[in-house]
């Protein structure tokens, strides 16, 4: 047992003899390549009076073999599904696009006079349409299977690999329960609440020195919070975004 953990710890976390507390509001969002802010619903966020980044950090400096670090040809085949990827979903992106406006141009169509000027131009403009969707029809076929094949092969390279990640986390880190058990103990229990629709998040947090902490998942990625709060009492708010997170791969 680390006991040197629980008094480290116990030096950077003062607790107020006040019962004081804060009522904190907090808001996850994300947000996407093109700018959208999303809210993050149904996240679980927790407050926690430790840091437990310090925590694997020591352990793993601490580990008599180092982290396994992903093989180069892993992360190459990870960045080729996630281009395929990418071009797949940009060409389905379009063809729903086109196709609906081909779909609308017909329905106009219908109401025209087939003699008229404005017809024969809607009718032109319906045959370079219609090509454009069989072609983004075909390419969206090409680069799902692609994606398919690609995707196959990676996930057995990356299974092999998250295998020998955990055998050695398994090792490297059998003693975090139990370092937590005695944070927690002394300390205070950690607090826990999840999302709404419009990600918002609600605590009374005992004054004194907190970590928020959750994580949610992207497609190769996840953005990772652990980040540092001083509750003073009072009413506050905070928003964890992807400014504020740390963005890690994930095989």
């Amino acid at each position: 047992m680390n006991k040197h953990w629980v008094l480290g710890f116990a030096t950077l976390v003062t607790l107020s003899a006040c019962s004081r507390s804060t009522q904190l509001a907090v808001q996850a969002v994300s947000e996407g390549p093109d700018g959208e802010v999303t809210a993050q619903s149904q996240l679980i966020i927790r407050m926690m009076p430790y840091d437990r980044d310090s925590i694997f950090s020591t352990l793993s400096a601490e580990a008599t073999e180092p982290e396994p670090q992903p093989p180069a040809d892993l992360v190459e085949l990870r960045d080729s599904v996630a281009a395929v990827r990418a071009r797949w979903t940009e060409a389905e992106s379009a063809w729903n696009e086109i196709r609906s406006e081909l779909q609308d141009l017909s329905q106009r169509m219908q109401r025209m006079d087939r003699s008229s000027t404005e017809y024969f131009r809607a009718y032109q403009r319906f045959e370079d349409l219609e090509s454009q969707v069989n072609r983004l029809e075909r390419d969206q076929t090409r680069y799902f299977d692609e994606f398919t094949e690609l995707q196959g092969a990676y996930r057995q390279r990356a299974d092999s690999f998250n295998a020998v990640m955990q055998s050695w986390g398994d090792r490297a880190f059998d003693t975090y329960s139990e370092i937590v058990d005695s944070l927690v103990e002394m300390l205070g229990e950690e607090l826990e609440d999840t999302t709404d629709v419009d990600g918002w998040a609600y605590f009374k947090v005992p004054r004194g020195r907190w970590w928020i902490h959750t994580r949610t998942k992207l497609v190769f990625e996840e953005l990772y919070w652990n980040v540092a709060y001083e509750s003073a009492g009072g009413v506050d708010s905070l928003r964890i975004d992807n400014a504020n997170a740390e963005v890690r791969p994930i095989y």
